[in-house]
């Protein structure tokens, strides 16, 4: 399949796309030619909103993501492209946009594809809009994890101040949201000895367990001096 992909000399990424394996490929591509795109700028929009409700997402998120679809979902950019792989990816944008915490993976798996898939077309779809659409605020995940977690709000608060101490001191700069959040949550529970363990987190978040233990490690190194005896870290 590869010798396929790179015997097309001159084919973009998108225009790959058609020809890979059913795993990587949009698995219900519209039409080899022109269909209507009013027609299929409301099926983008229906399935925006029926992932957006099956996750429980704000309405805000909803009116991002149509006015987002509506701006890249084109004649000239919807052939070869699901309508519906294209709607998951925006809303995916939208959540990040709005500052909603959400996981890609319960997006993929609500809009019927693989993650990679709607990372890939997450990053066509910033640029046919031209700007990178920043990513999560990691203290949006803190409190949502917590809670899945079961955690006690003193745990929860002092997971919010690493981030924040952290974030102040740079070390958030170029990672995941998730990863970092997750990171903090682990160890705000190891320090107040709660049952928390990294697979625990892990399970919750969708994040590796190795990515948890670097961010724990860097997070531990930049704060560990900062804790009160009564094991609190005080955000500035």
């Amino acid at each position: 399949m590869n010798d396929r992909l790179g015997s097309r000399s001159g084919a973009g990424p998108d225009e790959r796309d058609r020809y890979v394996g059913i795993e990587d490929a949009d698995e219900h591509v519209d039409s080899w030619g022109i269909m209507d795109i009013e027609a299929l700028r409301e099926r983008g929009d229906e399935r925006i909103r029926s992932v957006a409700d099956a996750l429980d997402l704000p309405d805000s998120v909803c009116e991002t993501g149509y006015a987002i679809f509506h701006q890249v979902y084109t004649n000239e950019t919807q052939q070869g492209r699901s309508c519906e792989v294209v709607a998951a990816a925006v809303l995916y944008l939208a959540c990040k946009r709005e500052n909603v915490p959400a996981s890609p993976k319960a997006i993929a798996t609500e809009g019927g594809l693989e993650k990679k898939l709607l990372f890939r077309r997450s990053k066509w779809v910033q640029s046919e809009l031209g700007v990178q659409i920043q990513s999560f605020n990691p203290s949006a995940y803190v409190e949502e994890y917590c809670e899945a977690l079961g955690l006690p709000d003193d745990t929860c608060e002092l997971a919010q101040n690493i981030v924040t101490v952290t974030t102040d001191r740079g070390l958030a700069s170029g990672k995941s949201p998730r990863g970092f959040a997750a990171a903090a949550v682990y160890y705000a529970a190891t320090v107040h000895r709660e049952e928390c363990t990294q697979g625990d987190v892990h399970e919750i978040a969708d994040v590796s367990k190795i990515t948890i233990r670097n961010r724990y490690q860097e997070q531990a190194e930049a704060v560990g001096d900062l804790l009160t005896e009564s094991d609190e870290l005080a955000a500035d």
